[in-house]
């Protein structure tokens, strides 16, 4: 748990570093970062436009096959994953094929359809984790399957409780908490479920620290896959819109959970998951040095720091422009351009803009 402090209520502890510093010291961590790891070029064996109305159409499948097994859970029917793991193995070939493509597609956050998408994406950015890691693609499957069904357990959670519009009681919470519970004995049921998809379902809210749950497990107690799935489920949750809270940006998720992987998530896995999504994520608003204003599109595996963009309003002169994209790489060791390298990230909605309608392929976001 966090404890952030409103001074305009009462002063801070003396001597505390205020906001701006403390945002200006996790922005500095995660430039750090993103110098010191270079991704491996990837071997892509379909360009990102092939890609993805190919991935779109396989997250739409996948998003009905989740509802339609939560829907039986909830029914008290038996679950059947033979399906829902083909499925998954569709999803990784995806991945393989163009990682970029499918994963683009997270940026599709519907309030009404939250815990159905939560499933999906959560289960696209394991599949990518374990690519970064190098997984082999057996238990990438395996991982996959575990994640887009973490949340099944939920279907046994009351209604009033699952949808409560408002934050929680504690006595609430408690009934939600046992939605992991409930989640590891419905996977145990299942017929050739494997030990891995276990691990991430039954783990995926126990913390480094100890203060996670069900069983408060520490450290390496929770199996690496169960570590992995707490940071992606983390950044998922934390990127969207729900009834109760705003969405945070790609970026400023990264930064807040650079803040929390001291206490909360296993740091080297933490770095790896910044590898995987980049340190400006797809979607991302960003100012680059000449005050041009650009939408991330893709990360860029030589630098995490440059990424590919698409530029489309001068922020100085409050103008929109052409939309343009560059490859901010190509820009990097040229004097006469350096005006273009990242100077930081925007709030897309202070700026009107949303990302969505410059990304290659919009009409597969809608």
């Amino acid at each position: 748990m966090e404890l952030y402090i409103d001074t305009s209520r009462g002063d801070d502890v003396d001597g505390a570093p205020s906001q701006r510093e403390v945002e200006a010291q996790l922005e500095a961590q995660l430039s750090e970062l993103g110098e010191s790891q270079q991704e491996a070029r990837r071997y892509q064996q379909a360009t990102m436009e092939k890609e993805m109305e190919q991935a779109a159409q396989i997250k739409r499948q996948a998003r009905q096959m989740v509802g339609n097994i939560l829907e039986d859970v909830r029914m008290g029917q038996q679950v059947v994953i033979g399906p829902m793991k083909d499925m998954v193995t569709q999803m990784a070939d995806s991945m393989f094929r163009n990682r970029d493509a499918i994963l683009s597609l997270g940026l599709i956050k519907q309030k009404d359809e939250y815990t159905f998408m939560h499933s999906v994406n959560v289960g696209v950015f394991m599949l990518s984790f374990c690519q970064t890691l190098g997984i082999s693609s057996e238990d990438i499957v395996d991982v996959g399957l575990g994640a887009v069904l973490h949340d099944i357990g939920k279907m046994k959670t009351p209604m009033e409780v699952l949808n409560k519009p408002g934050r929680l009681s504690d006595e609430e919470f408690a009934i939600m908490r046992q939605h992991v519970t409930y989640s590891r004995r419905i996977l145990e049921q299942c017929q050739g479920i494997s030990e891995i998809s276990v691990h991430v379902a039954s783990q995926h809210h126990e913390r480094y620290d100890g203060s996670g749950y069900p069983k408060g497990l520490k450290g390496d107690q929770i199996n690496q896959f169960g570590q992995m799935a707490a940071i992606a489920d983390v950044y998922d949750a934390i990127t969207s819109d729900r009834c109760y809270h705003k969405g945070n940006s790609p970026h400023l998720a990264l930064k807040r959970m650079m803040e929390w992987s001291q206490y909360h998530f296993n740091p080297v896995l933490f770095q790896y998951f910044v590898k995987c999504v980049g340190i400006y994520p797809m979607g991302t608003l960003v100012r680059l040095e000449n005050d041009l204003l650009a939408v991330v599109l893709r990360p860029n595996p030589e630098s995490l720091l440059h990424p590919v963009v698409k530029i489309m309003a001068d922020a100085k002169q409050k103008k929109k422009l052409e939309p343009k994209e560059i490859d901010l790489m190509a820009y990097k060791d040229m004097p006469e351009k350096k005006g273009y390298i990242i100077k930081t990230h925007e709030d897309h909605i202070k700026w009107g803009i949303d990302p969505k309608k410059y990304m290659d392929n919009k009409e597969l976001y809608t």
